[in-house]
């Protein structure tokens, strides 16, 4: 709002979602049937009628494949067998189950933006989901909206397939390399991001730039398991599509380490370290908006927002001197300070001062003086009642002081809620409120209490005064 920024609307490819998760289904019923239950599966995909296409080396094996899928597979209806390829199972997707991953896929992608934002290390960012499938990302103070698009909505989907060693050993696909060469990996994926704890900018002994991955221990037993197996063979990295190396496997990496390499320069290794940690997106993101709000209308919104303070200051000052005369200029020099610390404060923590900020920052006048006009309120009771002036004031001070502390300490719960639950300018509000409510403790119990016993007061039943 105040220092400019972008601001980037999204629409979450949600068919991607469900085409992924449907290719993961395949592969595990694929390893599932092999592994435990001793049938041969010669393919398993996900086709592009929202199903799972699996193909048996034997036909004789379908009604039982059919049996252990329909107990096993919570995704997945029979469709059919397919009459040209007796071996051939078609299955689609559950209705109910493809409206939870559209749904999902959304949630996600909405978590995973903030883990990527919060590392960028901007202040009081706001990521919301808006409609069914679309993503508000705004991030003040940023100027460049293209580092922006390429780091924070990139799909970042790490695979290890093997590379096959002789054609017709396995299904295949072609994929390119970084260097825009075509490259045949194994169309099947043996390990995914998911299973990636770490992920960190390392140099090799050239001094190049390159990310190392820490599995964490399922991905570290997987990976045990693959070089294990794999010796020899040369294990293809892929992210978004893309081979980024492929190095033999010399021995069983028992360690759950691996490194991504490609001639990175510095900052894109320390950007895909980033994505990686925090996660693969669940399908690809469509920029549907994007605008970049420039200074200029920041310093108006600044200037909007200040005249604003200004204006309640003035008016609350001038109510409190004409009705309470010179006892209302105490409460506006307590005004004063208050307003002066809590801009200390604020500069103190760091924190960023939003719109929502400043008008946190003008319902914080509107507190402090309502602590004042109480106090005053009781003063004039015990005035009335024949109390000495000393009394008055003492006393005056004693019975205002429970109902102010809590009016305060319900507003600083409610400020602590919101900004617990809250996101980005919320949480700015929620700063300078919570801020805004120990000041006013402060100095209405206390500063104003100094200024009433330094001055003397004159008694007078109508009208406080100095």
């Amino acid at each position: 709002d105040l220092s400019g920024g972008v601001q980037l609307v999204y629409r979450v490819e949600v068919e991607e979602a469900v085409k992924s998760r449907l290719q993961a289904e395949a592969t595990n019923l694929k390893t599932r049937l092999q592994s435990e239950h001793n049938i041969p599966v010669r393919r398993a995909i996900a086709n592009d009628n929202k199903g799972v296409d699996i193909t048996l080396v034997t036909p004789s094996r379908v009604e039982s494949a059919k049996d252990i899928i329909s107990a096993e597979s919570k995704l997945l209806i029979f469709d059919s067998v397919d009459q040209a390829n007796p071996a051939t199972i078609h299955y689609t997707i559950k209705e109910n189950e493809e409206r939870t991953i559209r749904q999902d896929s959304v949630t996600q992608a909405v978590e995973n933006l903030r883990s990527r934002v919060d590392q960028f290390g901007v202040s009081e960012p706001l990521i919301q989901r808006i409609g069914v499938d679309r993503i508000l990302l705004q991030m003040p103070g940023v100027k460049d909206i293209n580092s922006v698009k390429k780091m924070v909505g990139r799909v970042a989907k790490l695979e290890f397939r093997f590379i096959p060693d002789r054609a017709g050993d396995a299904d295949t696909v072609t994929m390119k390399s970084r260097d825009g060469d075509p490259v045949t990996v194994e169309e099947e994926v043996k390990m995914d991001g998911s299973m990636v704890k770490k992920a960190n900018v390392e140099f090799d002994e050239y001094g190049t730039p390159g990310v190392a991955l820490e599995m964490n221990p399922q991905g570290t037993r997987i990976f045990s398991e693959i070089s294990s197996k794999g010796i020899g063979r040369q294990l293809a990295i892929i992210l978004d599509g893309v081979v980024f190396s492929s190095p033999v496997i010399q021995s069983r990496i028992p360690n759950g380490r691996a490194s991504i390499t490609g001639n990175f320069s510095m900052q894109e290794a320390k950007d895909l370290a980033i994505v990686l940690k925090a996660g693969a997106l669940p399908a690809s993101l469509t920029i549907l908006q994007e605008t970049t709000v420039g200074a200029t209308l920041g310093q108006e919104a600044i200037n909007s927002g200040v005249v604003a303070i200004l204006v309640g200051f003035a008016l609350i000052i001038l109510f409190m001197i004409l009705y309470y005369k010179k006892s209302g200029i105490i409460a506006s020099v307590i005004l004063g300070l208050n307003l002066i610390l809590v801009c200390a404060l604020l500069s103190m923590f760091g924190a960023t001062l939003t719109l929502p900020g400043l008008a946190g920052l003008a319902l914080t006048i509107g507190m402090a003086v309502d602590a004042n006009v109480i106090i005053y309120e009781r003063i004039r009771d015990e005035i009335r009642n024949g109390s000495s002036r000393d009394k008055a004031v003492a006393i005056g001070y004693e019975k205002a002081l429970s109902a102010i502390v809590d009016s305060n300490l319900t507003t600083l719960v409610t400020a602590i809620l919101l900004y617990y639950f809250g996101t980005g300018s919320i949480r700015g509000f929620a700063v300078t409120l919570g801020i805004g409510v120990i000041t006013t403790l402060f100095c209405g119990t206390f500063a104003s209490r100094v200024l009433f016993d330094y001055f003397p007061l004159k008694s007078n039943k109508k009208v406080l005064s100095i």
